[in-house]
């Protein structure tokens, strides 16, 4: 079993009953020297507290940091639903609907905290111990993580807020209240520096470390993270003059970890083995966020009518629009543009396979556990659709991620793991082939190697996939590249940002397609328009920390 990847399994069972509290005071139990003093209750639960900042997602803790409904993934079934701040002007600087500020600068003054006292710790007195050896191997690894750790939060303010305060040492409120925000250029080379210089220390796999624990960072981790750091870093929103120098380190980073992808024991892998029980032994995952057992994803997005279901995220037609046919390349918009007959004609046979792992249309057999699999009907009046209250608003459900396997009866339920994907080598791919199509002004172009086309033929090429290959060159290739990168990562919460970074959130997102299915089977289409302003690139900085800092500046708009 290869452990190169980050599944976190380990430290999502541990970290909710354990996570240390880095406030030392009076009214707790422990001290500061305690804690430094104590390896299991006290340094390694200063870690794991870190780790934990990861699990603190968008919105509740079934959402899978989902924010597909604020795209044209999905539609969220419930205008109730959190994700809809996004669309309905309800989202501003003093209700700035994210954790990601707060969660960020928590980890990394708890990351500082732990930088500047580690030389402190003093477990000694534990020599004696049987599993003191470990320990003092493992202390030594744990400065590399937390480095690696702060990397990757200072990558979520970057891309979330742009210029954001630069600290990497322990505060006082006075100070902290009076930092001043750093240019992105700046935080980029940091994040890539720090991932440099931790990266050769940090394991490629756990099998040969202490405790052969899931759950820790990887070399192969802070190689994908740095090249994500230099792709949104070349992207028109943080790369305005369009600057091929910046795309150029994009392209080489990509192709570091595409190059020793075989030495680290990654491989592409079949499509929908990615998510499911046992996702976290995919060879493809080299990042991946950990959940115990569990069927609240499930009931969230089961469709209304299977007991328990609340609908969710539900594919919306423009999504469907983009699935390409296996015969040549058509997509589905193209080959049928108007109303269908769904009495008359499938028009979802022959289509990218990726599809139906990805959605549930009218008529599929759905969930797949025996005792509540049924036709799911999303024409009006059937049984999973309108008029009932909170059915699909677009006639599709969620397929990816959701493991149609448990049971969400009143009785006899059951649970399973589910893993959200942070990092996958699929990724890699489509990042590579972005930065040199961009770097070389080709898709054809071999400066790098493999071309930009042969990049998203491997994907393509899957045995459960085999979709007619990319020939296109210029703004043709760039139109299908970005339709290929939404199919491919759909749902795994790049969709959001993607549109950001390249400025293209007017074309995306202010409209988007829902899909209507009569009660004699007649599918027509119906535009749904979201607000949106340009001002939305980037997340307000909360009204609070502008208030409490008169030194922070706000984004542009708000």
């Amino acid at each position: 079993m290869k452990l190169h990847r980050i599944c976190l399994f380990l430290l999502a069972c541990i970290l909710p009953a354990s996570c240390a509290d880095l406030n030392y005071s009076e009214v707790n139990t422990r001290d500061e020297a305690w804690t430094y003093e104590y390896f299991e209750n006290g340094i390694k639960n200063m870690v794991f507290d870190v780790y934990a900042q990861l699990y603190n997602s968008e919105f509740e803790s079934n959402s899978a940091y989902f924010l597909a409904g604020a795209t044209d993934e999905a539609q969220y079934a419930l205008e109730t639903g959190a994700v809809n701040n996004y669309i309905n002007g309800g989202w501003s600087a003093a209700n700035p609907y994210s954790s990601t500020w707060t969660k960020s600068y928590t980890a990394i003054a708890e990351i500082a905290m732990y930088l500047e006292k580690i030389d402190q710790a003093d477990i000694s007195e534990w020599e004696y111990n049987s599993n003191y050896n470990n320990w003092i191997q493992q202390l030594e690894i744990f400065p590399y993580e937390l480095r690696f750790l702060r990397a990757y939060f200072y990558f979520e303010l970057f891309r979330t807020y742009g210029d954001v305060p630069l600290v990497t040492t322990t505060l006082t409120n006075g100070q902290a209240n009076n930092v001043y925000r750093t240019p992105a250029d700046e935080i980029v080379k940091f994040i890539v520096d720090e991932l440099d210089a931790v990266a050769p220390y940090l394991p490629v796999s756990y099998m040969t470390e202490v405790g052969a624990e899931i759950g820790r960072a990887t070399r192969v981790a802070a190689y994908a993270l740095k090249a994500r750091t230099l792709l949104y870093a070349a992207s028109p929103l943080f790369n305005p003059t369009g600057n091929k120098d910046k795309w150029a380190k994009a392209a080489e980073a990509c192709k570091f970890v595409l190059d020793n992808a075989d030495t680290w024991g990654l491989k592409l892998s079949a499509y929908g083995s990615l998510w499911g029980h046992d996702a976290f032994f995919n060879p493809e995952l080299i990042y991946g966020l950990g959940r115990g057992e569990s069927n609240s994803f499930e009931m969230a997005n089961y469709p209304i009518g299977v007991e328990n279901g609340a609908s969710g995220n539900c594919p919306t037609q423009s999504l469907v629009d983009q699935y390409e046919y296996q015969d040549n390349g058509e997509t589905f918009a193209e080959r049928y543009p108007g109303s269908i007959n769904l009495a008359m004609v499938d028009p979802y046979e022959g289509l990218d396979p990726r599809f139906a792992l990805t959605v549930v249309k009218n008529g599929d057999l759905w969930p797949s556990n025996g005792s509540q699999q049924k036709v799911i009907e999303t024409f009006v009046g059937g049984f999973n659709a309108s008029p009932k209250y909170g059915a699909t608003p677009t006639s599709y459900y969620l397929r990816k991620y959701v493991d149609g396997s448990c049971v969400t009866t009143a009785d006899n339920q059951t649970r399973r793991r589910h893993t959200w994907i942070l990092f996958r080598l699929g990724e890699i791919y489509l990042d590579y082939a972005e930065a040199v199509f961009n770097a070389t002004g080709s898709a054809n172009d071999p400066t790098y190697g493999l071309t930009a086309n042969e990049a998203v033929n491997k994907l393509r090429s899957r045995s459960d996939i085999q979709m007619p290959k990319f020939t296109e060159d210029g703004d043709a290739w760039v139109k299908r590249y970005e339709r290929e990168r939404l199919v491919e990562l759909a749902f795994e919460n790049h969709r959001f940002w993607d549109v950001r970074r390249w400025k293209k959130g007017p074309e995306y997102f202010s409209k988007i397609q829902v899909a209507t299915i009569s009660s004699s089977l007649q599918l027509t289409r119906s535009t749904v328009t979201r607000q949106w302003d340009d001002k939305y690139y980037l997340y307000p900085i909360p009204q609070s920390e502008l208030k409490k800092n008169p030194n922070l500046t706000q984004n542009q708009g708000w």
